[in-house]
């Protein structure tokens, strides 16, 4: 890249180019980077700096380098994963990567293991702050653990750098509906052949939702709306030891943990009339108090990392985590006639426990074979999660319902090895990989297990000096979250219901994508996948006027994706970046009544980020995003939504900054759904308190005569795939 960069006075906000080739090596747990230098900090010359939007170093791959963004504090990781090129979250609940569900969620390259609430979960306690960038990965080689049909998103952390002891503190407030208040601080000494580093961050304050839905059912309507208040607090912290043992080995231990504890309420009231008049036949008033909730996340990781001076790397990782949630609930559930007379009342207590435990392995190694490179890997890894929920008939007493109560337990072992081979041949790059999985699930009711193949190939030709194309293929897997192999029943209210499904098979899935760079501000891609065992939740009728939503494997499902990232200088002090996706999918349904039934929609999403250098201390960010109509699980109908963000920078002094954003000013990001199926129609809406205005305060500090870390690439720099 030979171009002049504009320097910001904004925490070195970039202007031009915007989008770029990534090269920097990603740091090491404990902030080991690549920068070559011995100056002091405030003594180096800058000459590259990382970009907002960059091409990845793997065939498909975009990195959302969050730290860049003037708006990406004060806000959530669920927040900013929002604002990735390509991303979106359907009710706060689901993440789609270009326009397909079936994502895996990465941090710092090593899976989560948590899945639909738990996940989302982590992601609103973890602040954008703490985040440095956003790596969307839609055709994983090899290396990669091959679940994930729709691709990988690995959340980089922020590690401190440099010698010395250096930090930062953020600190900020913000508002919506609620005050809410974040704190964010990392710590990093460096000395000798010693690294410490320590970060705390914490979220505090309430979430307000307000959904409901309107439903069509033998004759019958169910409208409900549903207020719903978020109690709990949000905290993170993370510590590290690194110790070198040579210029070439290092070990180290890492230790994180996040804690969710605190109370919730929601408050339901539900209308009831007939099809042939509007007036009210009975109300339901369904009240849920979480009296208590607690989350409790702790994981250890020991590493060996050898990076020799020949090319050869081996890198060893020994995983244990530890994941228990809890929560006990008081349900009361009150029926009245159209006088609003009391007709009827139950009163339910539920307690429930999920408690996980991982065990994991992994080694990988690197060497230069026949002019190229060559990896390979194994890893096993053990996952055992039990579920114990109680429900109890709260009356003078509690009186347990054996009928309704239950225990879960499922083990899942995986059992895998790879191997990956590239070259570079003049103007062509070749890589090609397989990986093999052995998956053994154990459970209360049942016992599975199957062995896959996931081959992986690319290959990629630079036909000018800074054009590319290249063409992409995976095959990936999908194994159901375990809360949705669960048969427990779990009662939203007396006429909802949710349930899982212990036979729920994984799905698989072929993807294949063709993508095109041109200038390093030109990101064009076009991908097609296929998925067999395509699953859902399926709305089920029950009791005549009750609704449960199981999981199930729905049939197969075909999509197509093109997508665009494009960077735009206008003036010396505008530029744009452009994120466009414009999918297609089609279902094909054979469930039962819905045999032979198709889905079909093209929908598109598209994102642009202005940003204006008013001073030389001073940069406005505005984004507008729009999501047009758009499919989900089987033939669920969202309406278009959209956001416009409006963000302030402004550099006090070259370690302090303050920042001031206004989001979703206008309330664009409401939810609202359709389906119908035949005599059953169902309209879902809700409001997750986007708008809002948030201010923070930034501060950094170094020793004086700190310095930056000197070159060394090692095992784990180049190693982007991490212990699943």
């Amino acid at each position: 890249m030979r171009r002049t960069l504009l320097l910001l006075g904004i925490l070195g906000l970039p202007a031009i180019p915007l989008f770029s080739q990534a090269n920097q090596k990603d740091t090491t747990r404990s902030g080991k980077d690549t920068m070559v230098s011995k100056k002091p900090l405030d003594e180096v010359t800058v000459t590259s700096r990382t970009q907002v939007i960059e091409v990845g170093s793997a065939p498909g791959t975009i990195v959302y380098n969050v730290a860049r963004s003037a708006d990406a504090v004060g806000q959530t990781g669920l927040e900013i994963l929002k604002k990735a090129p390509g991303v979106s979250v359907d009710n706060n609940s689901v993440i789609s990567f270009n326009g397909r569900t079936g994502v895996t969620i990465m941090i710092d390259g090593k899976l989560t293991y948590l899945s639909g609430r738990e996940i989302i979960d982590l992601l609103q306690a973890m602040p954008s702050s703490s985040i440095r960038s956003i790596e969307l990965i839609a055709s994983p080689g090899a290396k990669f653990d091959a679940s994930g049909t729709a691709g990988i998103i690995n959340i980089r952390t922020i590690k401190m750098q440099g010698t010395g002891f250096n930090g930062s503190v953020n600190m900020g407030a913000a508002y919506g509906i609620t005050m809410r208040q974040n704190t964010d601080v990392s710590v990093n000494y460096r000395r000798n052949r010693f690294n410490y580093s320590f970060a705390y961050a914490h979220l505090f304050g309430r979430y307000t939702y307000d959904y409901g839905s309107n439903r069509f059912q033998n004759s019958r309507y169910y409208d409900a709306a549903t207020y719903d208040e978020d109690k709990r607090k949000r905290v993170n912290t993370r510590f590290g030891i690194d110790y070198s043992l040579d210029e070439e080995q290092t070990i180290g231990v890492l230790f994180s943990a996040n804690f969710i504890p605190g109370g919730g309420r929601t408050e339901t009231h539900t209308v009831i009339s007939g099809s042939g008049s509007t007036a009210t036949e009975n109300t339901l008033d369904a009240v849920n108090d979480y009296y208590h909730q607690s989350t409790e996340r702790y994981n250890y990781n020991f590493f060996y990392q050898y990076a020799g001076k020949n090319g050869k790397q081996l890198s060893i990782d020994l995983d244990y985590g530890s994941f228990a949630k809890n929560n006990a609930n008081l349900q009361s559930n009150i029926y009245k006639n159209a006088s609003s007379v009391v007709v009827n009342q139950n009163l339910y207590r539920t307690l429930n426990r999920i408690d996980i435990d991982l065990y994991a392995f992994k080694a990988d190694y690197v060497t230069s074979l026949w002019k190229g490179k060559f990896e390979t890997g194994l890893k096993y890894a053990s996952v055992r999660s039990v579920n114990d929920g109680k429900f109890y008939h709260a009356v003078s007493f509690d009186s347990l319902d054996n009928r309704r109560s239950n225990r879960f337990a499922f083990t899942e072992s995986i059992l895998s090895a790879y191997a990956a081979y590239g070259k570079t041949m003049g103007k062509w790059m070749v890589q090609a990989g397989v990986r093999m999985e052995r998956t053994v699930n154990n459970s209360d009711t049942l016992r599975k297990a199957y062995l896959n193949f996931f081959p992986s190939a690319s290959i990629s030709y630079q036909y000018k000096p800074r054009e590319t194309v290249s063409l992409a293929y995976s095959r990936r897997i999908d194994r159901p979250a375990y809360p949705d192999l669960n048969p427990f029943v779990y009662m939203l209210d007396e006429l909802s219901f949710w349930q899982g499904n212990p036979y729920l098979q994984p799905q698989l899935t072929h993807r294949f994508q063709l993508q095109w760079v041109y200038r390093n501000t030109t990101v064009l891609g076009l991908s097609y996948a296929n998925t067999e065992a395509f699953s859902g939740r399926v709305n089920d009728t029950t009791g005549g006027n009750k609704v449960v939503m199981i999981p199930r494997n729905i049939g197969t499902q075909n999509s197509v994706a093109l997508t665009l990232s494009q960077n735009i200088r206008v003036t010396k002090w505008w530029d744009m970046t452009l994120n466009a996706t414009v999918s297609y999918l089609h279902n094909q349904v054979n469930y039962l009544s819905f045999a032979g039934f198709q889905a079909k929609q093209w929908s598109g999403r598209f994102n642009v980020t202005q940003r204006f250098q008013v001073s030389s201390s001073l940069v406005t960010e505005v984004t507008g995003m729009y999501q047009s109509r758009r499919l989900t699980a089987a033939n669920e109908r969202n309406r278009p939504t959209s956001q416009i963000d409006i963000a302030f920078v402004k550099s006090i002094s070259p370690k302090c900054t303050i920042r001031l954003a206004f989001s979703d000013i206008y309330k664009g990001s409401r939810l609202e759904t359709q389906q119908d199926n035949g005599g059953y129609y169902i309209r879902s809406y809700g409001y997750y308190e986007t708008r809002q205005v948030r201010l923070n305060f930034s501060y950094r500090f170094a020793d004086k005569n700190a310095k930056a870390k000197n070159t060394r690439v090692s095992a784990l720099d180049a190693e982007n795939g991490r212990i699943r």
